[in-house]
């Protein structure tokens, strides 16, 4: 077997996380940088799992009934969150994992080669 699976800490972290997604993804259904039609997406997965209509009837099949609709959540949720913009989910994240964002600095690296000095234009004239 491998140990990923039987490590009782995997285990919690694996749970862990899941709880700091689905955070995520109720801090996103309230955030109004994210479009409606984004946020219909685990609307409409929390509908279909209390729905009496299933892709696998829970009593056709025993155990894999159940397994659908818990499925069906978690593809809601990756989706939700995978199309919701990016700054809204990073800052988010950032949030609830205690990080803080860098903010952004005009001298950056990016922005060495650039020189800021007063300048005047002379006519050819002045030249000669």
């Amino acid at each position: 077997m491998n140990k990923s699976t039987t490590d009782p800490r995997r285990r919690i972290s694996l749970f862990a996380d899941l709880i700091d997604y689905v955070r995520l993804a109720w801090r996103l259904l309230t955030d109004p940088r994210v479009p409606g039609w984004v946020k219909a997406i685990p609307v409409l997965a929390v509908l279909y799992f209390f729905s009496p209509i299933d892709l696998l009837p829970d009593w056709a099949i025993p155990g894999l009934g159940e397994v659908d609709d818990i499925a069906v959540l978690l593809l809601a949720l990756k989706m939700f969150v995978d199309l919701s913009p990016d700054g809204a989910v990073r800052e988010h994240l950032n949030d609830l994992l205690g990080r803080a964002e860098q903010p952004y600095r005009a001298d950056s690296a990016a922005e060495s080669n650039v020189i800021d000095a007063p300048y005047r234009v002379l006519d050819d004239e002045n030249l000669k």
